[in-house]
Order: C-alpha cells, then structure tokens, then sequence
C-alpha cells in the first residue's frame, strides 16, 4: 500500500484514526473518502453531532457529490453508551465514520476507555472499516496515547506555517499492514478536490 487515500488502501476489518490539531481538512479528507466509496458501491455512514444538511452544504461547496450509498446520522447527545451501541450492533455499512469521536468520551475514566476501544475493535472486524475523527487535546493526553496504541492505524493531518502560508500533510505512522512512510504527504484541498501531492522531491 503506497498511499492512504480510499476505502480500499484502508486494512480490512480495521479502526483507523484520524487526527488533527484543530480544524475541518480531517473532515474534509474523511468526507472525500467516503464520496469514492460510495460511488464504488460501497455502503457508507456518516455519524456527526453537526445536521446533516450541514454537512451536505458543505460538501456541496467543496464538490464533494454525495451519491447513493452515503448515509448521514446525527447524533447530538454526548454520552458515549448509544455511540457504542449503534457502532457494535450488526450493520451492512462497509465504512462507518464518527466526526468528533473525542467529545462523547470527555467524562470516562481509562479503563472504561480501554473497554470501549476494545468493543469497537471487535465490531470491526465483523467486517467494516471504522474511521474516528479527533482534535488532538480534547481527550486527556494518556486517553489519546492509548487511543493510538490500540487502532489498527493512525493518520494525522500536520498544518506547517510557512511565511503567510499554511501547508497541510498527511502523516502515517502507523498503519497495519502497511510499510512505514518515510515522508510527509503534502496535500491541498480545492474546486479539484482533495489532492495529496506523491511527486518525489529532490535536493
């Protein structure tokens, strides 16, 4: 696997997270993953705090085509024991994505974390790809570092300011299965869509 950037790059069975220091591109990113899979035929679903037609006007400016097979649920309740029941029920979905996965766990202690973690790994691997969208430093700092000890795989979108300019990357360091990446994938979002930058760099 060279590059994380659809359903089919993602380890089978697999919770992957995804995190980033503050701000939308993990949503953006995780928005465009779940447009392809769906437009492959994948069935997809979406669980966010925000409404849905938000989320769908903001993938309709950043033209993001949501397409049969993409599924929106709210859920604006913050306790964490109706998330896990709706991820650890039998479902069809091939790709399940939690926006904000952080903020229903603010209130539990470690071993009840661990514990939670743990049903969502075994749900997985029923068959769907579990994708959780965090800003880092909502959860306590040892929550975090047992979050990332315990998924299959770990994304982290990187913001580097450079002069007046912002400069988005892809960071991998861990993903099974996967060979370990080397580099940072600079990546941009625009009318194209999201774009990650592969080109090899000299000098």
């Amino acid at each position: 696997m060279a590059l994380v950037h659809g359903l089919d790059n993602f380890p089978k069975k697999s919770v992957i997270l995804i995190e980033e220091d503050l701000g939308l591109a993990k949503s953006i990113y995780a928005q465009y993953i779940a447009s392809e899979a769906a437009a492959d035929g994948k069935d997809v679903c979406y669980i966010t705090a925000r409404a849905s037609d938000e989320i769908r006007d903001d993938m309709k400016l950043l033209r993001i085509l949501p397409v049969k097979g993409f599924h929106i649920e709210e859920m604006h309740g913050t306790s964490p024991g109706p998330l896990l029941d709706i991820l650890t029920l039998p479902r069809n979905c091939n790709l399940v994505i939690v926006d904000q996965f952080s903020l229903y766990f603010l209130n539990m202690s470690l071993s009840e974390f661990r514990d939670a973690i743990s049903r969502l790994l075994t749900a997985a691997k029923t068959g769907y790809v579990l994708l959780l969208l965090v800003d880092r430093g909502v959860l306590p700092e040892r929550h975090e570092a047992l979050l990332r000890a315990m998924v299959d795989g770990v994304i982290q979108v990187t913001t580097v300011v450079e002069g007046d300019k912002l400069k988005r990357f892809l960071n991998i360091p861990k993903m099974q299965g996967a060979k370990l990446s080397e580099k940072m994938l600079p990546f941009t979002v625009s009318d194209e869509g999201f774009l990650i930058d592969t080109r090899e760099r000299h000098g």
